[in-house]
């Protein structure tokens, strides 16, 4: 059974763990755009391992198993999306407030490659196959929703909202809104332009129901 990348990384120098903490970033990049475009079942290890100049079986230096390494880019597309959340509402205690910035976030996450929401889809797709991968995506919503409902919660106390608003309900329909209608037509928008321009029309209608 080949070593998990934790156990092969217990007792190397810090020059030779470096290195391979480097080797391991660039094979998630790799395999996050190769698991986007040809799903996990279209790709092998081997073919991951050559596009950063590594030999087939030295990928198990780095992840166990092809499943491993899906799990780990999947883990790291949400942290990142997370964290992009967390500092983007961490200080604002309006919902209005909120949405306008969530609006001029998004483009950013939804990078002009396609590689984010194509490799979301495939994740939801895997998430039916492999229960591992299924909790990966729940986790991120639990901490997703997290970052959501503690706005509302400031927006409540400070009376943007009632306070027998449900917090949890409306920071969750929150993102939702995001991840809907916005995850949708960035997969139906052919540019990066034509996408801000989806995200302009969200921006409109939004103005339109605060009315």
């Amino acid at each position: 059974m080949p070593p998990s990348s934790s156990t092969v990384m217990l007792g190397q120098s810090p020059t030779r763990r470096r290195s391979a903490e480097s080797t391991r970033t660039l094979l998630l990049k790799a395999a996050a755009h190769l698991f986007a475009r040809k799903g996990v079942a279209g790709i092998t290890l081997a073919e991951i391992a050559g596009t950063v100049g590594l030999s087939g079986p030295a990928i198990y230096n780095h992840f166990s198993s092809k499943d491993a390494l899906f799990i780990a880019v999947v883990q790291q597309m949400y942290d990142e999306e997370i964290l992009a959340f967390e500092q983007a509402l961490q200080s604002l205690d309006s919902v209005a407030e909120g949405m306008a910035v969530l609006l001029d976030l998004v483009p950013a996450l939804y990078r002009d490659d396609g590689t984010l929401q194509l490799l979301g889809l495939t994740a939801q797709l895997e998430a039916a196959r492999n229960p591992s991968v299924y909790q990966v995506l729940i986790d991120a919503s639990v901490r997703r929703d997290r970052v959501a409902i503690s706005l509302v919660e400031r927006a409540k106390e400070r009376g943007e909202l009632a306070v027998d608003v449900n917090a949890a309900e409306v920071g969750a329909m929150l993102l939702s809104l995001f991840y809907g209608a916005l995850g949708y037509r960035s997969l139906m928008a052919p540019t990066p332009e034509q996408f801000r321009g989806s995200v302009q029309a969200l921006r409109c209608l939004l103005t339109v129901m605060q009315r």
